[in-house]
């Protein structure tokens, strides 16, 4: 939209601009911007077969999970002693790739990083619906998904209150936490934007909807001065969350006596992962995005090498986690840690092991 019209064609002046992108057309002035973004909006063939592909996913995910809740847990593979299974693994994912989003908006735009203008919104929007998804997979793995208030520490006549010795209760607050400012941070940096839209809708219903989204907005000195200082406020606040909310994700396994697990590495471990596992995702949704939309001037490949590197440089952070991982079992002269991890790259599942380290 109009806000990010400056930034973007800061980022095209770049020295190492490919020739491929050199032949495009520049970002000329503002009403251009607003005229390509808009352009993405409509309800196209293409958008009704992405929807119809998502409302059968949610079909099949939804039949899946009847069946279960009919059968019980042991159809997801749960059986003692192993209580953890995919769920909760799925959900550490989703919640890693929400924090790429965080990452790209608040602490890059804190360190004033010119390349995260063109990718962040879509971040932002990746880091809501991948939290939401996210808090999905605790409700399912507890079996009954309609008890799952009980998480909640809220007065009741039974007097029982959750167990907040448990990493699953912690989840509850990261969870609802980073859902509420993310969020917060998504809106209020779609104010100007919504205004853009609000003033060039014709559709009556779309205009009203427009109106009441913009929150009145006039486009004035004084409300950028505001918007500025508020979206400065939300990314310092939001910062910490990065880093606090997937450490209490990492308990789950930490705070555990399993083998492997019970290790003080695992908050930075994750955090390092979150954001590696994070920015593949803005890849996957840009890179199309940018072919599909024919957006190749906003998302240019100076664009996507300044993220290359963030990925570069996370991974030779999980890499090395790994490492003294394996270097700590050594070290240790526990047995039962070192069997662990010679089991994992040498048993049953050496092959994913080894994937995974590569």
């Amino acid at each position: 939209m109009a806000s990010v019209a400056h930034p973007v064609r800061e980022g095209i002046r770049g020295p190492n601009i490919a020739s491929a992108d050199v032949q495009l057309p520049a970002v000329r002035d503002y009403e251009q911007v607003d005229r390509d973004i808009i352009a993405t909006l409509g309800f196209t063939k293409k958008w009704f077969i992405g929807l119809a592909l998502a409302v059968l996913a949610m079909l099949c995910g939804a039949s899946a999970w009847i069946y279960q809740i009919y059968w019980g847990l042991g159809q997801a593979g749960y059986e003692p002693p192993v209580m953890w299974g995919n769920y909760i693994i799925t959900f550490v994912f989703w919640v890693g790739i929400g924090h790429a989003g965080t990452l790209i908006s608040a602490i890059l735009y804190l360190f004033r990083a010119g390349f995260r203008t063109s990718i962040y919104r879509a971040a932002e929007a990746m880091t809501v619906f991948a939290v939401m998804t996210a808090g999905l997979f605790p409700i399912i793995h507890i079996g009954r998904p309609w008890k799952f208030f009980w998480l909640i520490p809220y007065p009741n006549w039974r007097l029982l209150f959750p167990n907040f010795k448990s990493p699953l209760v912690w989840d509850v607050f990261a969870i609802s936490t980073y859902l509420t400012i993310s969020t917060t941070f998504l809106f209020i940096g779609l104010i100007p934007d919504f205004a853009v839209l609000r003033d060039k809708e014709t559709n009556p219903t779309r205009k009203r909807i427009y109106s009441i989204l913009s929150l009145g907005w006039r486009n004035s000195d004084r409300e950028w001065r505001h918007f500025a200082k508020a979206y400065l406020f939300l990314a310092a606040f939001s910062t910490p969350l990065v880093l606090s909310v997937h450490s209490v994700v990492s308990f789950d396994f930490a705070m555990a006596l399993t083998p492997g697990w019970h290790a003080s590495i695992f908050p930075p471990y994750f955090v390092a992962g979150a954001i590696f596992s994070g920015f593949a995702m803005v890849w996957t949704i840009a890179i199309p995005m940018r072919k599909w939309f024919k957006l190749e001037h906003y998302i240019t490949l100076n664009h996507l090498d300044a993220t290359a590197k963030v990925v570069l440089f996370t991974s030779m952070v999980v890499g090395c986690a790994y490492l003294i991982e394996f270097f700590i079992a050594w070290y240790s002269s526990v047995r039962p840690e070192q069997e662990f991890f010679w089991n994992r790259v040498f048993g049953q599942w050496w092959w994913a092991a080894w994937i995974m380290l590569l």
